[in-house]
């Protein structure tokens, strides 16, 4: 299968690194997929490593495949999750964490709304504007993995197709 030819190449987008083939065949959909979920599991490790304990039983590395309008792909995440039997979003928590409060732009006190609770209603009132520090656990890792990301889908595909380059 080496003669065949594929046309492809790898692109560094902001938060995402694509490897766009102008054919998907099997051979190569193992060897990306495999590349894929050996990244992702080691991309887990490094952002658990980095994330507050209370997050770490709601992360999780997912490598999904599927078929688009466009063709075939495959994608490695993590993600935090919500715990549905707690009815708490770590997700959100997670985010905070990651990108941070307001800081300097808005300053001031933040208007708390009236609402009521189990043990009565609240009225409404002001407090202290929020300013969290971005921590970085899931994007710091990911950044920094991202040459040993292109290197391995390059030889991921390069192995299945011998002599075949990249066209960028």
């Amino acid at each position: 299968m080496a003669g065949t030819g594929i046309d492809w190449r790898i692109e560094e987008l902001d938060n995402r690194v694509l490897a766009k083939l102008d054919q998907f065949p099997e051979q190569i959909q193992a060897r990306v997929r495999d590349a894929i979920a050996k990244l992702t599991n080691q991309l887990l490790h490094a952002v658990e490593a980095g994330e507050p304990s209370l997050l770490r039983p709601h992360t999780h590395a997912y490598v999904d495949q599927g078929r688009g309008k466009t063709g075939a792909w495959v994608r490695g995440r993590v993600r935090v999750l919500r715990d549905e039997a707690a009815g708490v979003n770590y997700g959100k928590i997670a985010g905070a964490l990651e990108y941070g409060g307001p800081g300097k732009k808005r300053r001031g006190m933040v208007k708390v709304g009236a609402y009521r609770r189990h043990a009565g209603a609240v009225r409404a009132y002001e407090r202290r504007q929020p300013r969290i520090q971005a921590r970085r656990f899931l994007r710091g890792p990911a950044q920094a993995m991202r040459p040993r990301v292109v290197a391995a889908l390059r030889a991921a595909i390069g192995e299945a197709w011998k002599g075949d380059k990249p066209t960028t």
